[in-house]
């Protein structure tokens, strides 16, 4: 290997990737920890549910979140992405209705309930069904990628099938906090009806939008994303005693090991060839959200290039291809959890991004303000006992505002892509079908209905 340097960032290149070491080759900037810190440490712990759902503990759950967490913060500072990464997370609700049709938790076909009293029964095949997953996801995003046949794949998809599996997700997340998981919501119902409202409103609201380009106090607000209604619902939550907090000190070993051994395909065994005909709808999904993820996190990036001629900024689709396959690679083989293992964390990324068009007395050079920020991917926070317990009475509400932050943004992106009547109503039977049903029915339909009903003579991208 041999280092390089440009005028803004050092590195040691490796391939086409460029590996930046935390206060060697990046500054450190406290705004961007501080935010990280609480931020990504309290969003990462949103897949402790998710897992505590499949049967792990919650020291396997704290595990696997810091698994998770540490391959996402490799893209910046391992290959050199120039982009937040985070989870594809539309697909998050869509996979779990999957093992949810499937039996692998909940109440199955056969009517066994298995969660009782809130402890679920664990099944191996519910992690050899996301190895299934995460194994074609990878070779999917790295043929695709190296071929670019993606780019165009994406753009050939009719209007209506595009919108329709956008909006699928948006449907499937509201169904899973307001039908499937809503006795956890009625668990803290004020605080989490106050969460919900102040990170919709400081997320999408226009006029709150408009406010903070007046108000110096709103813009900071905003630029914080989910944190400030994150803590004044926790606050919020543990003064009306929707929560207690039970603060341990110390340092523990998360069960890495114990969680290795009950996901990892090489204790459990590879998944069967069914389960990777069943996983291929939705790993289609997944990748046409990937992919939407890169055109946003690349049109944000060359709209802040405009600000900044003293650092280009390295934007390569087929290194971020491969980024995130050998990234969905390595964690299927240690704990295959999809969807974790994205490009983009599109509130992040717009934050860090804002302020680097500052200019290089603000922000140096971006992967100062990115890797500032995924410092907490260094899994030293999960070994902290008051960090791990002050999350733990949190998951619940930080899945459901990731969940339904990702329901809004799905539903705007969704319902301007549309161009005809027929397209809307294509787009609402496909998502119907997706939400309810299974990925395989809504696909099948979403392409009877592109070519019968809306019709391929048009340009559709």
């Amino acid at each position: 290997m041999n280092t390089i340097n440009t005028t803004q960032s050092s590195g040691i290149k490796w391939g086409p990737f460029t590996l930046r070491i935390p206060f060697i080759h990046i500054k450190f900037r406290a705004p961007e920890f501080l935010q990280g810190l609480v931020i990504s440490g309290a969003t990462a712990f949103a897949a402790a549910p998710l897992a505590m759902k499949l049967g792990l503990t919650f020291e396997e759950a704290v595990a696997l979140s810091m698994v998770a967490g540490t391959f996402i913060s490799a893209g910046p500072l391992i290959f050199g992405e120039p982009m937040a990464p985070g989870w594809v997370t539309p697909a998050v609700p869509i996979v779990m209705g999957a093992l949810a049709a499937a039996g692998y938790y909940g109440v199955p076909p056969d009517g066994s309930d298995t969660c009782i009293g809130g402890v679920c029964k664990y099944n191996p095949e519910a992690f050899q069904f996301m190895a299934a997953m995460c194994f074609e996801f990878t070779a999917l995003i790295l043929i695709l990628g190296l071929t670019g046949w993606g780019k165009l794949l994406v753009e050939k998809i009719p209007n209506g099938l595009k919108a329709g599996i956008i909006l699928g997700a948006a449907l499937a997340a509201f169904y899973q906090v307001f039908y499937e998981d809503f006795d956890a919501y009625l668990v803290q119902p004020v605080s989490m009806t106050v969460a919900i409202i102040l990170c919709v409103i400081t997320t999408f609201s226009n006029p709150f939008k408009k406010l903070a380009v007046k108000n110096r106090f709103f813009e900071v607000v905003g630029s914080l994303g989910l944190l400030p209604g994150f803590v004044i619902a926790g606050l919020l939550a543990f003064i009306l005693g929707e929560l207690t907090f039970n603060i341990e000190w110390g340092f523990k070993i998360p069960a890495v090991m114990s969680l290795i051994e009950k996901t990892s395909p090489i204790f459990i065994g590879l998944p069967s060839a069914q389960m990777y005909v069943d996983a291929l709808p939705l790993v289609i999904i997944g990748y046409m959200l990937l992919f939407g993820d890169l055109v946003t996190a690349t049109e944000v990036l060359k709209d802040a290039q405009k600000h900044r001629d003293d650092e280009i900024l390295p934007i390569d689709l087929n290194r971020s291809h491969l980024s995130v396959g050998i990234r969905n690679l390595l964690a299927s083989i240690i704990n295959p959890f999809f969807p974790t293992q994205g490009a983009l964390w599109t509130g992040v990324h717009v934050v860090v991004a804002e302020q680097w068009k500052k200019g290089p007395k603000q922000m140096p050079s971006i992967f100062d303000g990115i890797g500032s920020y995924y410092l907490m991917g260094i899994p030293f926070l999960y070994f902290t006992l008051p960090f791990v317990t002050l999350m733990q009475p949190l998951m619940v509400m930080a899945l459901t505002l990731t969940l339904i932050l990702t329901g809004f943004a799905c539903a705007y992106v969704a319902m301007s892509i549309p161009k005809k009547n027929s397209e809307m109503a294509t787009a609402l039977l496909i998502a119907f079908f997706i939400t309810f049903y299974s990925a395989w029915v809504g696909l099948v339909i979403g392409l009877l209905l592109s070519v019968f009903v809306d019709g391929l003579d048009e340009e559709t991208a």
